[in-house]
């Protein structure tokens, strides 16, 4: 998979589905690119997918792609020590990527469960921008019928949190 076609794999699950969060797209970018990856080496694949990270930061100024994808890179990685066959130690890398993918594909309700006792009835709720997590957060709580206001930041130059 070369950059030009991750890129564009990245903007298609971007526009797929424009509920995602783009760390998770990315993620899904960076499984199916390891699965394709016809590297001999766990430091030529380790440098690959770094490589990757980097260009798909690159589409993708937001903290959520870096930082998500250095997040699957250790996770993955840690088999790389523990099997010295290079294709049993990429079929599980694969497999944990796979692990890794579902668990923050679920991120998003399970963190506004957990909020949701955070936000009492006729409370005042004061919010940077705009977050996809805390507008499923905020969604949670009014249909727990909580009553509550919300007061939005608006940052620059992107005027995220512009109602």
């Amino acid at each position: 998979m070369n950059e030009t076609e991750l890129v564009e794999a990245f903007k298609t699950q971007m526009r797929t589905d424009p509920d995602v969060a783009s760390a998770v797209a990315a993620i899904r970018v960076l499984l199916e690119f390891l699965k394709r990856d016809k590297g001999e080496t766990i430091q030529g694949l380790r440098a690959n997918l770094k490589n990757a990270i980097e260009t798909l930061s690159g589409v993708d100024s937001s903290v959520a792609v870096s930082s998500g994808g250095e997040l699957f890179l250790r996770f993955i990685s840690l088999t790389s020590l523990e099997h010295p066959d290079y294709s049993k130690c990429k079929a599980i890398m694969i497999e944990r990527g796979e692990l890794f993918l579902r668990r923050i594909s679920l991120s998003r309700s399970k963190i506004a469960q957990l909020c949701r006792t955070f936000i009492k009835d006729g409370g005042r709720i004061l919010t940077h921008a705009y977050s996809k997590v805390v507008l499923k957060v905020l969604e949670d709580a009014a249909e727990a019928k909580k009553r509550f206001s919300v007061y939005i930041t608006e940052s620059q130059p992107d005027q995220a949190g512009q109602v």
